[in-house]
């Protein structure tokens, strides 16, 4: 933030305060007597009133400087009457009327800076008065060893006059205390705050100072220099006051106190900690009567300050502990529990579920095309629909059970008791609630007794791209039955051999369906959502007609392969199982593809690249999933004897073995063709010249 400009003081105000201080300076030369006096007065008399025309135009806190010039006002109009009383009445007695003029104030002063402190600190902070207080501890201590101790024991004053002379003492160790406090905040250290710091110090220390001398010797006369340094306290107080930047110093800055400079705290505390160690240094030193109930007392005070101070100190730290604990554990754009929080409570809620045996139900929410919308209407759009959709779906939430922000746009759902199909119409119902007409993609696992928490997330994050690649939208449950809910479906077995022997290596199974051709009904199964359905019961189908040897090849596609369904029928050992991933369809999750290839191989399958050359299979999914097979379409057959045609199956088939991958021919029907392909170093195919897929038999009654 730029600081606010500060206009200069005007002219006649710093004309006038010149001359207030020419004035203090002719003071010094003025004989005793009526003028001098006179001068005293007169000069505090126009140092208030130039005060008040100054802070009168102020526009920021100016009740709170009219209450500090209040109490020096008073403090002018105790000294005129003093003359008079001493100078004029001759009044011996005491105390005088003038010291309630004093006395009061003293304590209009104090109310009104403490105004000022307030108007510069924001919040019920207790530190800085504490810090206040314990200068003051420690100043009253010396002021009430060397002075207010001895007025209390002076037999030849009244009780009255000494409560009256200890009255003062006090007054400045008060005025101290929030000199100090009003040192240690923070605020611009502009003109005004300088002035106004200099009278004070400058009240304070004669003030300290007469009162010493009135204990050596009452009827002794004031010093000039000591008057001369009360009137450079009106006299910087009101050039406080006519500064312009005395609005700043109320109203400029409002950070906390303990953000104040460290140095100056530490300075002050470390001072008036020490002085009650150096005043008995000091008595013991010079050979003096030790007070020792004001130094006990004192002291006693000023532990019970620091103790105080320290247990707010710790429990601010236990505070921020709190709050840094909170933060670390809650997300910080939509304040839900993050991934820490979520790891954290699942493995709560298993161990519960181990201890009374209830159901444990995880789901995964993904809100659907997040990125477009981003892209669309901008990411502060995007992080305004992820706090509002936390704040819709957490008010439908029963206690116990917790959402949390799993990553960017996915949350994680964990519920407590709930089964299944109550998780569902839980889910429908937030899907109800979602802002800005937005959709989610859910997937829903039962934690298994005796699982560890991090299989039921990944059984919901299986079905979470089930519901992905069923058109989005939805929700799907992981391990949910395939009977009934996709067409039947019957396998053919097509031999595939090496073309180099002619012998049979292993078969490709082939899905046939009574509805109509493969092609259109896997089609019509995807549209529907139910696509990773009809692709795992194929691959169960093909599973149970698994020849005794050779190789047997399943067709997936790459969406499929990373759903819960297709996860569900593969065993776990896929020796001897090869799985062509089909050119039909395409993802974006190729982190979470990757992770499932990898996977498959380490269980002993191998990975083939089906159709190569036509749809999806291009050179990228290549690269992506290096198969240890590429199967070539059908259609790169076409016109073998074509010269070019030949050349670049060549180039292909190099280029494929060069990446660790082998070729097999797909439609190959006639000898023609295997003989050239053979040329061409093509290792495997099939096609109806080897045979043709042979269908299981019907199922009949």
């Amino acid at each position: 933030m730029q600081p606010v400009p500060i206009a200069p003081m005007p002219t006649p105000l710093r004309a006038a305060l010149l001359g207030l201080l020419a004035l203090c300076g002719a003071y010094l030369v003025v004989p005793d007597g009526t003028a001098r006096d006179v001068g005293n007065s007169v000069a505090g008399v126009l140092a208030m009133v130039l005060a008040l025309a100054g802070a009168r135009r102020l526009t920021a806190r100016r009740r709170g400087w009219l209450v500090v010039l209040a109490g020096y006002s008073l403090w002018v109009a105790g000294d005129a009457l003093f003359t008079v009383e001493q100078s004029y009445l001759h009044l011996t007695s005491y105390p005088l009327t003038s010291d309630v003029f004093y006395l009061s104030g003293y304590v209009v002063l104090t109310v009104g800076l403490l105004r000022l402190v307030r108007g510069r600190q924001r919040g019920m902070d207790p530190t800085p008065i504490l810090e206040a207080l314990i200068v003051a501890a420690g100043f009253g201590t010396v002021v009430g060893t060397f002075l207010v101790a001895p007025i209390a024991v002076d037999s030849t004053t009244s009780v009255l006059g000494r409560l009256v002379a200890t009255a003062y003492p006090v007054g400045d160790v008060v005025l101290v205390g929030v000199l100090v406090r009003l040192w240690t905040s923070v605020g611009s250290r502009n003109p005004a705050f300088r002035f106004l710091m200099l009278s004070l110090a400058a009240t304070t220390a004669a003030d300290l100072v007469w009162n010493a001398f009135a204990l050596v010797d009452p009827l002794a006369a004031t010093p000039r220099w000591l008057d001369v340094l009360w009137l450079l306290g009106y006299v910087a107080a009101a050039a406080a006051a006519c500064s312009p930047s005395g609005a700043a110093l109320v109203g400029g800055e409002t950070r906390s106190a303990p953000a104040a400079s460290v140095g100056r705290r530490l300075a002050a505390l470390g001072g008036a900690a020490a002085l009650p160690g150096i005043t008995l240094l000091v008595v013991g030193t010079l050979g003096l009567d030790i007070p020792w109930g004001v130094v006990g007392a004192g002291c006693i005070v000023l532990s019970l300050l620091v103790v105080v101070r320290i247990a707010v100190l710790v429990r601010v730290v236990e505070e921020q502990a709190v709050q840094l604990s909170a933060l670390a554990r809650s997300d910080g754009l939509t304040g839900a529990p993050n991934r820490r929080s979520w790891d954290h409570e699942l493995g709560r809620a298993v161990h519960r579920a181990e201890e009374d045996g209830g159901p444990l139900t995880v789901a995964l929410v993904d809100l659907d095309h997040f990125k477009r919308y981003n892209d669309r209407l901008g990411h502060q759009a995007g992080d305004r629909l992820l706090r509002e959709a936390v704040a819709a779906w957490g008010a439908l939430l029963e206690p116990g059970e917790l959402l949390a922000r799993y990553g960017g746009e996915e949350f994680g759902l964990l519920l407590p008791g709930v089964d299944p199909d109550e998780a569902v119409r839980r889910l429908e119902a937030m899907q109800a609630v979602t802002p800005d007409g937005q959709r989610f993609s859910a997937g829903v696992a039962v934690w298994e007794p005796g699982a560890q928490p991090g299989a039921v997330v990944e059984r919901a994050d299986r079905a979470l791209y089930d519901a992905k690649h069923a058109g989005r939208g939805c929700v799907r449950v992981a391990g949910a039955g395939l009977e009934g809910t996709t067409p039947p479906v019957r396998i053919a077995l097509q031999p595939v051999v090496d073309l180099h022997v002619g012998d049979p290596i292993g078969h490709e199974a082939l899905s046939r369906f009574a509805e109509g051709d493969p092609e259109s009904v896997f089609a019509e199964a995807h549209r529907v959502g139910d696509g990773s359905l009809l692709e795992a019961a194929a691959i169960a189908a093909a599973l149970r007609r698994r020849p005794p040897q050779g190789y047997l090849s399943v067709n997936v596609s790459v969406g499929a392969l990373i759903s819960e369904a297709v996860a569900a029928v593969l065993p776990a050992d896929l020796t001897g199982l090869v799985i062509e991933i089909t050119e039909q369809t395409d993802v974006e999750e190729w982190d979470r593809v990757r992770e499932v290839v990898a996977d498959c191989r380490a269980r002993g399958a191998l990975i083939a690249v089906d159709d190569w050359g036509k749809g999806y299979s291009t050179v990228e999914r290549f690269m992506r999933l290096r198969p240890e097979v590429v199967k070539l379409d059908r259609g790169l057959l076409d016109d073998l004897d074509d010269p070019d045609r030949q050349h670049d199956l060549r180039t292909l088939v190099g280029w494929a073995e060069s990446m660790g991958s082998t070729v097999c021919a797909e439609g190959v029907e006639t000898a023609r063709q295997w003989d050239t392909l053979r040329s061409l170093g093509v290792r495997f195919g099939q096609g109806y010249l080897f045979g043709r897929p042979a269908p299981e038999p019907a199922v009949t009654d």
